[in-house]
């Protein structure tokens, strides 16, 4: 009657739905944005975005888990974001990548990692990407 007992949604996909829903339409969404102001909602909205580019979203990141091409990445530099996604760090890492097939090339991307296995300049990585578009690239 109240929803005490109903089992909670466990697909980020759709708790990232309803949080965007409740903060951008309707009455709560009005009320967001007189309450708490625009600046509350457009940081509101910025975490959604974040949580929605790591949570793979869209499927970006299955679709290239099982569609992308492989190889191996030395890291060049590593940079730090500020940003956190579980208690992990987002950070920037410059990639040099030796694909399978194919001439390397070095890309940029931003990823959450493990804060007890933060990768170093010169640390290799598994990697797959997309060789229509190298900047989409994840680390396996």
């Amino acid at each position: 009657m109240l929803g005490f007992g109903k089992k909670k949604d466990e697909d980020p996909k759709d708790a990232l739905d309803k949080a965007d829903k409740a903060l951008n339409k309707g009455v709560s969404g009005f009320m967001a944005k007189t309450f708490m102001g625009k600046d509350f909602v457009n940081k509101a909205n910025e975490g959604l975005d974040m949580a929605k580019q790591y949570t793979d979203y869209d499927g970006r990141k299955a679709q290239l888990m099982a569609t992308g091409l492989g190889g191996t990445a030395e890291v060049l530099s590593i940079a730090d974001t500020g940003a956190m996604i579980n208690y992990n760090p987002v950070v920037k890492l410059k990639l040099k990548v030796q694909p399978q097939y194919g001439p390397e090339f070095e890309t940029e991307i931003e990823t959450a990692v493990s804060k007890i296995a933060v990768p170093r300049a010169g640390d290799k990585l598994n990697v797959k990407y997309n060789p229509a578009n190298t900047s989409e690239l994840i680390i396996v």
